[in-house]
């Protein structure tokens, strides 16, 4: 986890200044408080309809050793329905509802938009259904920006 951190913070500081970065990270800022305002809204209506907006938690008893499969996987977005430890940061539509998560987001979502390359997410299998160990942000960046698959290492439990 921590080794995807320094990968996107060693790529973001090649170069990216001036007018363009500005414009890029404006976009990625508006982008995120969309999002935010989207997942607020969508948890109130949700509230008051009495349906559930959030992120699901991996079930407990799932924890423990699993198999990684080899290489990396292309996995639906639509797939992946839950978080091992983050559930409370992100709508069941993977938009960010904490602030805290903006300068990260917005950073991620800059490096995407200049065509850096980043690393697979890490996704561990339950059944049919796939849950986040680490990546929330580039899955969120990457289904508001259209992504319907995203590359993936995988551990089947």
């Amino acid at each position: 986890m921590f080794g995807n951190t320094a990968l996107i913070q060693q790529n973001l500081s090649h170069g990216g200044h001036g007018r363009n970065h500005s414009q890029r990270r404006y976009r990625a800022v508006q982008t995120f408080w969309h999002l935010y305002f989207q997942a607020s809204l969508h948890t109130l209506w949700a509230r008051i309809s009495g349906r559930n907006s959030d992120l699901a938690t991996m079930p407990a008893n799932e924890h423990g050793n699993g198999r990684r499969l080899p290489g990396v996987q292309i996995i639906p977005i639509s797939q992946i329905r839950g978080s091992e430890g983050r559930s409370q940061d992100f709508d069941a539509a993977l938009r960010p509802r904490q602030t805290h998560n903006l300068d990260r987001w917005v950073n991620i979502a800059v490096a995407r938009d200049r065509g850096i390359s980043l690393p697979p997410v890490d996704l561990i299998q339950i059944g049919h259904s796939y849950y986040v160990r680490d990546g929330h942000h580039r899955i969120s960046i990457s289904r508001a920006q259209g992504q319907v698959d995203i590359e993936a290492h995988v551990t089947v439990w």
